[in-house]
């Protein structure tokens, strides 16, 4: 098959799925209509949800690293530091989550 023939058979094809596709959308009732409305991906959309995302990412980090400057935890994960170690422990855990809220 030569290039145009290709090209004329591909444009069929297209035409036909498209034809289907419509059918299908007609027969499918309310539940399969496009939504209304603009594209919930526009740029503004997608850079305000990467913010919220990285914003709420860190908040959970920081509570996470928050939680092990508890007497309780650094106990239970350092019960061989002295009290002074602890101590230190709890103050560097207690910078990263101030550090990962202000970022």
């Amino acid at each position: 098959m030569n290039d145009p023939e290709q090209r004329a058979q591909w444009a069929e094809h297209l035409l036909d799925e498209a034809d289907a596709i419509a059918a299908q959308q007609v027969t499918a009732g309310a539940s399969h209509e496009p939504m209304a409305g603009p594209l919930p991906f526009t740029q503004d959309n997608m850079t305000d949800a990467i913010r919220l995302a990285v914003t709420e990412e860190r908040a959970r980090c920081a509570a996470v690293a928050e939680a092990f400057a508890t007497e309780a935890r650094l106990s239970h994960f350092l019960p061989a530091a002295t009290t002074s170690e602890r101590a230190a422990a709890a103050a560097v855990a207690r910078r990263i989550a101030q550090l990962l809220r202000v970022l």
